[in-house]
């Protein structure tokens, strides 16, 4: 007879938390920070702006206060014992201070990134209600129970003597005795603290918002200046291995014809490779560093040229010197020259190549190229560079360095083009 295995057990019913244990988690969840508010320190910390206003506010209205207590006396306190009646005036002074201070920060570090800050508009309302709760009942219940309301002062004048030469009356400062508020001073007294209450947390929270909103423009500007600086940069690096590769091309050729002018072109190109790589690098360069590299770049095109045609590409230059500091945008003027060797017929006489550059006292700076064009691309428009640098890279850096401070104007006709570039001071 087959002996059948005990049944196994029951699997034990799952456990339920105990309810104040689910009740706890929910107001973990609840009182749980917003994301940007987590990650972000900027968004937690109270700005020193906001320290200074609220802790000024509070302690003009505490010297109101105690001036309007101090001026009841016939003269003004100096010594402790004088001052000894007034402490427990001050003490309920700086709890006040104290409460009002805490309602404010715990508006500005919970209340409004916990409702507003999530976008929960409803939600602001009762819980800035329940936030109120506390300090209705300390300012408005608690505190003209535990601490007198007024003080009474009384004067005694006493015959002079030896010890108190000039002294004759004796001032008394007695406080207010303690009494049970009547319904209609209570009501009146949590009113007040409403009031008061409802103006700390509406000014927490306004100026919470004005904060974060402050805040979130620096932080798109800067986002927005940092992809201008990125856009820049890329701009920038495509300029210096396209006119690379244009030299190179053009030491290739001499080399293939085995000229004398190789081992010149390639001493020029390696000052202005020095030039791209270290001097480049900044935001702006003197324009006579940008013209000394201009200069380097047409020697390095003249050896193209026969002996006898250097004359050829001419360079005229106004209104500056060879120490002129006026800045500029490096590598701003070298696609224009580009353009003009790439793109124009250099066998065109007496010039093929004119390029002027004028520098006004006011700082306005006009450069122009202009270059003959063969009869066969007469018809053709002014080309662009590979890969789109060239022109519209130009157009872009100058849309980003110089907005609405810039002209870029072409002119084409059958036999030449002309190319001027206006930059405002």
């Amino acid at each position: 007879m087959e002996v059948l295995p005990p049944p196994a057990p029951a699997a034990p019913a799952p456990l339920r938390p105990p309810l104040w244990r689910s009740w706890q988690a929910r107001l973990r969840e609840w009182l749980r920070p917003t994301e940007w508010s987590a990650h972000d320190p900027e968004a937690t910390r109270v700005p020193r702006w906001v320290h200074i206003l609220l802790w000024l506010w509070l302690l003009t209205i505490d010297g109101l206060k105690i001036s309007n207590i101090v001026s009841k006396l016939p003269q003004f306190p100096l010594t402790a014992a004088e001052w000894g009646p007034l402490l427990p005036q001050l003490g309920r002074l700086l709890l006040e201070d104290v409460s009002a201070a805490m309602l404010f920060y715990l508006t500005w570090r919970w209340l409004v990134p916990s409702t507003l800050g999530r976008g929960r508009v409803v939600q602001y309302i009762p819980m800035a209600a329940l936030l109120l709760l506390p300090y209705l009942g300390l300012n408005g219940w608690l505190m003209p129970q535990l601490f007198p309301s007024g003080v009474h002062v009384s004067t005694q004048k006493v015959p002079p003597t030896p010890s108190r030469q000039g002294k004759s009356t004796t001032i008394r400062i007695d406080v207010a005795k303690l009494k049970k508020p009547s319904p209609p001073d209570m009501a009146m007294r949590l009113f007040a603290a409403a009031i008061l209450g409802a103006f700390i947390v509406g000014s927490a929270s306004a100026m919470r918002i004005t904060d974060d909103y402050l805040r979130g423009q620096r932080n798109r500007r800067e986002l927005e200046r940092q992809q201008l600086l990125t856009e820049l940069a890329m701009l920038k690096t495509q300029i210096n291995p396209h006119f690379l590769f244009n030299t190179l091309n053009n030491i290739y050729s001499l080399t293939s014809r085995k000229s004398d002018k190789a081992p010149e072109a390639v001493l020029r190109l390696a000052e202005i490779m020095r030039y791209l790589l270290y001097e480049s690098s900044t935001d702006t360069v003197p324009l006579s560093r940008e013209l000394a590299h201009l200069r380097s770049f047409l020697d390095l095109q003249r050896l193209r040229l026969p002996a006898s045609a250097q004359e050829a590409v001419v360079l005229e230059v106004a209104g500056t010197n060879p120490d002129c500091v006026h800045p500029i945008a490096p590598l701003l003027l070298l696609p224009l020259v580009e353009n003009a060797f790439k793109h124009g017929d250099l066998t065109a006489r007496p010039v093929a190549v004119h390029i002027a550059l004028h520098l006004a006292a006011d700082g306005l700076l006009r450069f122009s190229v202009l270059n003959h064009v063969a009869p066969a691309d007469a018809e053709r428009p002014l080309p662009q560079q590979p890969g789109g640098v060239g022109l519209a890279n130009l157009q872009r850096r100058l849309e980003l360095l110089y907005p609405h401070r810039h002209t870029l104007d072409v002119q084409t006709t059958p036999e030449q083009h002309r190319v001027t570039l206006v930059l405002l001071p």
